[in-house]
């Protein structure tokens, strides 16, 4: 399939498979200033984890390489034009692509995010497809969104798909570009741009405890869940399935309320529970697990009490539902003054309510802390400001 002749829109659609092709397409990438890149991957959909499963870039001179990384055993050449600086990376809705490349020891520069420039100017609704048809009046086929990119071979239709995502990224980036330079914006897309070069990807803290109702456990219950669901996961890369597919959820929040009941049963009563599980040599792991868990939480003189504050609200007092009455008046001012679309950039509540707790504003973005500061201004509002050394994200 790889070099098979295949166009969209007019752009040619080049399959790189091997190491040997890449190295010579980042050759080709390395010498263009801008380029449009997308990923595909599959995040406890169809398999355990957060996988890379295509990479597409277009180059904005009519070629589209789509690069198949399952074949490929280094993709440190791919890796060294994302990192480039002098290469503009036009994205749309980068968060999790950049995420995943800073995952795999990718560290990209250079981000244009166009999804970012559409909120800029204020779209109720940023997907590549609402802008390709309010920008170009072009509709564009998405029955593959939900295709599993995992599976080969690749069938056409993925890889006329997957092109669509970056084919037209140059076009929407120039066309949005003329109206944010025009309104003055520029600097607030720099801004969010850079700040997305600075995202990292990290493993949650204690994410037993966000499953739904692990709140309600006490401490002798939340010791066996975080046991039980480290083991969930141990099993669920073993064979290869989102953690979820192997024990649900919520059946596991259960076992954890109920430590003492009879694993056998327990298994091959609950909905859910992955066939491979109930193999007897995996139903004695888990039942090892689970004991083990239990003995652990005795010797360590695990409580059953639980923890204070589980329903923790915000301190509620009038001096505090006075800034937040202030700043929610900020924010209806800025919402009539820029949209209300493009607001959300600016401020949100979490923004607010902290305010409304701290007396201070707390904004990494320099951009929207000025907008704030000036609507405050504006309505006659004096907004104490956190020093710089003090840096919180806005939204």
């Amino acid at each position: 399939m790889e070099n098979m002749p295949l166009t969209e829109d007019g752009a040619t659609i080049v399959l790189i498979a091997s190491d040997e092709a890449l190295r010579g397409a980042a050759a080709q990438l390395q010498r263009c200033h801008e380029l449009a890149l997308d990923l595909e991957f599959d995040q406890n959909r169809f398999t355990y984890g957060f996988n890379l499963c295509l990479v597409q870039i277009a180059d904005g001179d009519g070629t589209c390489y789509i690069i198949d990384p399952l074949p490929i055993s280094d993709l440190s050449p791919l890796f060294a034009v994302i990192e480039n600086p002098a290469i503009t990376k036009i994205i749309h809705h980068s968060n999790n692509d950049i995420l995943l490349l800073d995952k795999m020891g990718c560290h990209i520069k250079g981000v244009m995010d166009t999804d970012v420039a559409a909120k800029i100017l204020n779209y109720e609704r940023s997907s590549l497809a609402t802008v390709l048809k309010e920008e170009f009046g072009k509709e564009i086929d998405k029955s593959q969104q939900s295709s599993n990119w995992n599976k080969r071979p690749l069938t056409e239709e993925q890889l006329r798909y997957a092109a669509i995502d970056v084919i037209y990224l140059h076009k929407i980036k120039a066309r949005l570009l003329e109206e944010i330079e025009r309104l003055g914006r520029l600097h607030w897309l720099q801004e969010e741009n850079h700040l997305l070069e600075q995202l990292h990807y990290t493993e949650p803290e204690n994410p037993h405890l966000k499953l739904r109702h692990a709140f309600r456990l006490n401490y002798y219950q939340q010791y066996i869940l975080k046991a039980m669901f480290a083991f969930r996961d141990v099993m669920a890369r073993q064979f290869d399935k989102p953690a979820p597919y192997v024990i649900p959820n919520d059946a596991l929040v259960e076992l954890a309320n109920n430590p003492n009941t009879d694993v056998h049963e327990w298994l091959n009563h609950t909905k859910g529970i992955h066939g491979s599980l109930k193999k007897p040599k995996n139903e004695r792991l888990f039942q090892d697990a689970l004991q083990q868990a239990k003995e652990e939480a005795k010797t360590n003189h695990i409580s059953h009490d639980y923890p204070e504050n589980r329903f923790h609200r915000p301190l509620r007092t009038p001096e505090t539902e006075r800034r937040k009455e202030q700043l929610t008046e900020v924010q209806k001012h800025i919402m009539e003054k820029y949209g209300e679309y493009t607001s959300r950039l600016i401020m949100n509540q979490s923004l607010i309510t902290d305010y409304s707790q701290t007396g201070r504003l707390r904004c990494m973005k320099k951009y929207a802390a000025d907008i704030v500061l000036q609507a405050a201004q504006e309505l006659g509002m004096a907004i104490p400001i956190m020093e710089p050394t003090e840096p919180n994200e806005c939204n």
